[in-house]
């Protein structure tokens, strides 16, 4: 049985061997048959159609290069859309907080299971479609302490950053702190918090 399967397994690759050597030397006798009769055309017959062939060629090239473009934009517009909204609601969860903690707003205290819920969210979403910095600065966010408010603005500050940079936008002249000092009412606060992390 075995020496009927080694004989049938040699014939079957003499066969495809055959086939191969016989397709390759017919489109051998093509080329050179094309070659040849391409040397008997006049030039004023295959100047033009090469170049009508170079122009086709060169065009439909053009024309899938310019779709694969367009689609790609199409695609980073769609993904930049669903990215705005994650982010959006993670800052303005953070925003809500920060006002919350301010007593002469008067605002309702934030229910820390609903907070919970919310940063869980975002951080699900964020794992689909955001950044590789985004989440990390996420992912240091989890790790700060509420004892640490300093911390926690300047991990918020690396957040809006990476953000940012994710939907395309330069943090160019923005100065180390700029997100930190903008959540502050006063700028003269960071100085504050520095010191007391410091002692």
């Amino acid at each position: 049985m075995k020496i009927f399967a080694l004989i049938a397994g040699f014939g079957l690759i003499c066969a495809i061997t055959v086939l191969a050597g016989f397709l390759g030397y017919e489109f051998l006798k093509l080329f050179l048959t094309v070659i040849e009769g391409a040397r008997t055309l006049e030039p004023s017959v295959y100047v033009p159609l090469a170049a009508t062939i170079t122009t086709a060629v060169l065009g439909l090239t053009a024309t899938l290069y310019s779709q694969n473009k367009a689609r790609k934009r199409a695609v980073e517009s769609a993904f930049r859309e669903r990215k705005i909204a994650i982010y959006l609601e993670f800052l303005q969860t953070f925003e809500r907080l920060m006002l919350a903690a301010k007593s002469e707003l008067n605002l309702e205290p934030v229910d820390q299971n609903e907070l919970t819920i919310k940063l869980v969210k975002v951080r699900t979403q964020a794992v689909l479609w955001g950044s590789t910095g985004v989440l990390k600065a996420l992912s240091e966010f989890t790790k700060v302490g509420e004892g640490n408010p300093l911390k926690m603005l300047r991990v918020m500050d690396n957040i809006q950053r990476e953000m940012r940079k994710d939907l395309g936008l330069s943090n160019f002249g923005l100065e180390t702190n700029f997100f930190t000092t903008l959540i502050l009412s006063n700028p003269e606060d960071l100085h504050k918090l520095d010191v007391k992390s410091d002692n």
